[in-house]
């Protein structure tokens, strides 16, 4: 929904969020929002309830209402996305929390490029350095929060810090003060707010983080584009396969193979008829003794 501020009585304006597939369609529930004007002014991100994420662009709003439905199988999230969120110094790409996992794509790809491993709590909620290009936080349901440095390493945390016993809810990083990228504030369900403040290595840029974060983005973005190319052709040589297949068989006869009763019938034969030349030949031996 848009409102506008002078009238607050009804939105400006609506758009239903759906996913089709199979000439059917499915209402989605949003769960978070992004918006940026730099990515371009009619650009949203949504993360759904269902776990899929969705981009909505109003320019394309006379197809399929501007929605396009990103991974909707293996690279959808397991729960809500709690949420999504464009990397501040390369727009193209954004990452997406929910279940146990973050998820970093790129606007032109479907699937998710990069995944991180499974935390052992459920995350709640993170965000993008504002300062750093390469580095993350998130928060978990049992009150810790993380932090990821992809500049350094994909596979680890670079550094985990306990808030409390609570379940932390919401995380927000100012990135325009004197002090930016230093300052996290951290909410938790009971309603209590903490103020930390990070060391200066997680706050003040790396030397050629920039370009190196761009270049990784872009060549896992290259690998997916391969893998799914790699797909596409095994499908179309298999509906090949399957066409040439029918054209060997115009009256529409199908190539069966044998069952698996019908192969256990044709070795049990055989076996009778060994044991039955093997009882033959017992008994030419006996009467030749005889």
């Amino acid at each position: 929904m848009w409102w506008d501020t002078r009238n607050l009585s009804e939105p400006l304006d609506s758009l239903e969020l759906y996913s089709q597939s199979n000439s059917s369609e499915m209402i989605l529930g949003g769960s978070s929002l992004e918006y940026s004007s730099e990515a371009g002014p009619t650009k949203y991100l949504v993360g759904t309830e269902q776990g899929s994420v969705i981009s909505v662009n109003l320019r394309n709003r006379k197809t399929n209402n501007g929605v396009s439905v990103f991974d909707e199988g293996p690279g959808k999230h397991h729960g809500p996305v709690y949420s999504i969120q464009r990397n501040p110094t390369h727009n193209k790409f954004f990452m997406s929390i929910g279940d146990w996992s973050t998820k970093i794509w790129s606007e032109d790809i479907k699937t998710p490029i990069v995944t991180s491993k499974y935390h052992n709590s459920y995350l709640t909620g993170g965000c993008w350095s504002p300062t750093r290009p390469g580095v993350f936080y998130v928060t978990t349901m049992d009150g810790e929060l993380h932090v990821w440095d992809y500049y350094h390493s994909q596979n680890e945390v670079a550094y985990s810090h306990k808030i409390g016993t609570s379940a932390l809810s919401a995380i927000g990083i100012e990135g325009n003060t004197q002090c930016g990228g230093k300052l996290v504030a951290v909410g938790d369900v009971d309603g209590s707010v903490s103020i930390l403040e990070v060391s200066d290595s997680l706050a003040i840029p790396q030397a050629n983080e920039k370009t190196a974060i761009g270049n990784m983005f872009e060549r896992e973005g290259k690998r997916e584009k391969n893998l799914e190319a790699r797909e596409r052709e095994m499908k179309r040589a298999k509906a090949i396969a399957e066409e040439q297949i029918s054209q060997n068989n115009p009256d529409g006869e199908k190539n069966t193979s044998p069952s698996d009763e019908d192969i256990l019938a044709q070795i049990n034969s055989k076996f009778q008829a060994i044991l039955n030349a093997d009882d033959g030949n017992d008994n030419e031996d006996k009467e030749n003794t005889v």
